[in-house]
């Protein structure tokens, strides 16, 4: 059995209920990307302050935007354009058929990409959700969704920042959005299940976007670890694993269903301890002590 890769960005959801999947096939994506700018004004990379439910869940969002460096909630991580044939109707679509193009229009991967991220970096603390032209500009013409990045909080709360998101994951204090696990320790012995976690927060293990289901071959601790040590290998950026780092894989049930996570954690000569921080390599290093959170 192959193993299966995890979401790269796990699914959030507000009243518009979306999820943090989908491929992007068929996407029609605006050809002003690379620059930012759409023939509404928006720009790839501006930030937004929604605070309410109600304009979270909202087919269109007309408020201004604000600099990256003061408090927001959203950020603009692409520019896409509503298909054909829907693009073809004279009013605009019911909010439900709006909603449901969203994972098609604003696919995680390209998010991922402008995370600067990897197949191997998970993170937690996101949404993603689709604005859409409000009924005037439709019927004036407008076709261009606005696919926005939400930073929240662990019930899923809107969560202010201050931070520029864009290629966020390739830098050196990317900790506060990359998923981590917390495991028990009973006297001195770790736990094999974990909780979510923001690697911002004292954790025992670090996800690297891997997971297979757990037979029979795999309930060994050393059959877990062989399985996901290419994934950790992948995630670090290097070619034998440091002395000072171990895989850890963790253990979730899910639905009845047992599956293996894989993990990387340090190695410690104490015992297992919480720490805080990332083991991902900033862009261009490669991995050796723990960055910044």
């Amino acid at each position: 059995m192959r193993p299966r890769r995890q979401a790269v960005l796990p699914a959030l959801a507000f009243a518009s209920a979306l999820a943090l999947t989908g491929c992007g096939a068929g996407a029609a994506v605006d050809a002003e990307v690379g620059t930012g700018f759409t023939d509404s004004g928006m720009r790839v990379g501006q930030c937004y302050l929604i605070s309410t439910p109600e304009e979270y869940g909202a087919s269109s969002h007309t408020g201004p935007a604000v600099a990256c460096s003061e408090p927001h909630t959203t950020q603009t991580f692409l520019v896409a354009t509503v298909p054909q044939p829907l693009s073809e109707q004279t009013e605009r679509p019911l909010h439900e058929q709006l909603q449901n193009l969203t994972a098609r229009l604003c696919p995680a991967a390209e998010l991922r990409r402008y995370l600067g991220g990897t197949e191997r970096d998970a993170t937690t603390g996101m949404a993603i959700t689709g604005y859409y032209p409000t009924r005037a500009d439709w019927s004036a013409g407008s076709r261009t969704v606005r696919c926005d990045v939400l930073t929240t909080t662990a019930d899923m709360a809107p969560r202010e920042s201050r931070g520029d998101l864009k290629d966020a994951l390739a830098g050196p204090d990317s900790a506060p959005i990359r998923l981590c696990y917390v495991q028990e320790i009973t006297d001195g012995v770790l736990g094999s299940e974990g909780t979510d976690t923001s690697c911002s927060e004292p954790h025992t293990t670090e996800d690297v976007s891997a997971w297979f289901g757990q037979d029979a071959s795999l309930v060994p601790l050393v059959a877990q670890q062989e399985r996901c040590l290419p994934f950790v290998l992948d995630f670090l950026n290097v070619d034998v694993l440091p002395a000072d780092v171990e895989v850890r894989p963790i253990v979730r049930v899910d639905g009845g269903a047992r599956a293996v996570r894989c993990g990387v954690a340090l190695r410690q000569s104490a015992g297992p301890e919480r720490w805080t921080g990332t083991l991902a390599p900033v862009a261009g290093t490669v991995s050796g002590e723990v960055a910044n959170g």
